[in-house]
């Protein structure tokens, strides 16, 4: 699920001012961090509300966030460009910049930047 901590060196954690903070991993199976919770109860809470976020996302979305979230920025512009069908030319221009532009070449991305005639 998740753990919740402390990173003060008091000697006495439970009662010193100090905010807590929780470690858990995310749909994308990252590990993630929040801090600034004032009480274990207030802790707790939170990584309950995550982990039932958690389990209630639905398997393809939860690849869906992992897939694009390892992908480069210009791969999924590749991608996305890919999928799309009504885009203008001005738009897939300026998204997808060439060297070589000509006026009535329908254009997609293609995984480097560079613009592929369709």
């Amino acid at each position: 699920m998740g753990t919740f901590a402390k990173t003060c060196g008091c000697s006495q954690p439970t009662r010193c001012p100090h905010p807590y903070f929780i470690r858990y991993r995310d749909a994308a199976g990252k590990q993630r961090e929040e801090t600034g919770f004032r009480t274990q109860d207030a802790a707790k809470e939170r990584l309950v509300e995550l982990y039932a976020r958690r389990a209630n996302t639905p398997a393809s979305k939860a690849e869906l966030i992992r897939h694009y979230g390892e992908m480069r920025f210009e791969d999924f512009v590749g991608d996305y460009m890919g999928r799309q069908r009504r885009l203008s030319y001005g738009t897939r221009m300026s998204l997808c910049p060439s060297p070589i532009r000509k006026s009535s070449a329908r254009t997609s991305c293609g995984s480097r930047g560079t613009v592929v005639r369709v």
